[in-house]
């Protein structure tokens, strides 16, 4: 009997789901494009199309799991009773929170040796850090690109820390990334160290877990 192959929107949908799974079970590296094609039960070549290559999947994947974290958290917080910088930087910490993982961490390190820069979204790094501060939001668009891919890079040399350094503090990590950042537009280092410790205080409240799906769930303690 003929296989018959799903097409778009659903295919690619179909391909993402199972990459995601895949990637926890067996790791990005070792998943295959015929791992992939059998497991989901689309023809191979659908995959590129779909996708481009492995890095661009990889992305794909990197980019649902952040979005959902953020939204998990958004429903549980109730957001609006934050400002914008505290929500930010909330943000940030879910992703380092996530960063410390270790098959979240794994991934991440196994995209970025792959991929690079391909892991982040330009567009998404701009509305972060417009987020978390309103001087950024008034910078003009060259700097403020120029900004995006500063953070870009301490996001990538960050997340290898923690690989490699699992017992780092979250909040060590976020002050120093912040450091950097936030020194561009002079803003206050106490006000940031402010923000970082009471969003250490929520989050603290708060577990983060992976199922065998590689699906985030995110509840109170």
């Amino acid at each position: 009997m003929a296989n018959t192959y799903q097409t778009g929107d659903a295919t690619k949908a179909n391909i993402l789901l199972t990459s995601k799974r895949l990637f926890f079970q067996k790791g990005y590296i070792a998943t295959t494009y015929t791992d992939i094609s059998n497991e989901a039960g689309v023809n191979r070549a659908l995959i590129p199309y779909h996708f481009k290559n492995k890095s661009v999947l990889g992305s794909a994947v990197y980019q649902e799991i952040l979005q959902d974290a953020f939204s998990l958290l958004d429903n549980i917080l109730d957001m609006e009773q934050f400002s914008s910088d505290f929500v930010g930087m909330l943000h940030l910490m879910t992703f380092y929170h996530l960063s410390k993982i270790p098959s979240f961490s794994r991934f991440c390190v196994q995209v970025l040796k792959d991929a690079g820069n391909t892991l982040f979204h330009i567009e998404n790094e701009k509305q972060e850090l417009q987020q978390i501060s309103r001087k950024i939001a008034q910078l003009p668009e060259s700097q403020l690109d120029l900004l995006a891919h500063m953070n870009i890079g301490i996001k990538q040399q960050m997340m290898q820390y923690l690989y490699e350094h699992k017992d780092t503090s979250i909040k060590e990590i976020a002050n120093t990334h912040t450091a950097l950042i936030l020194s561009y537009t002079g803003q206050s280092r106490k006000k940031t160290e402010e923000l970082i410790e009471a969003a250490c205080e929520i989050l603290d409240l708060i577990s983060f877990e992976f199922n065998d799906d590689f699906e985030v769930s995110i509840a109170y303690r």
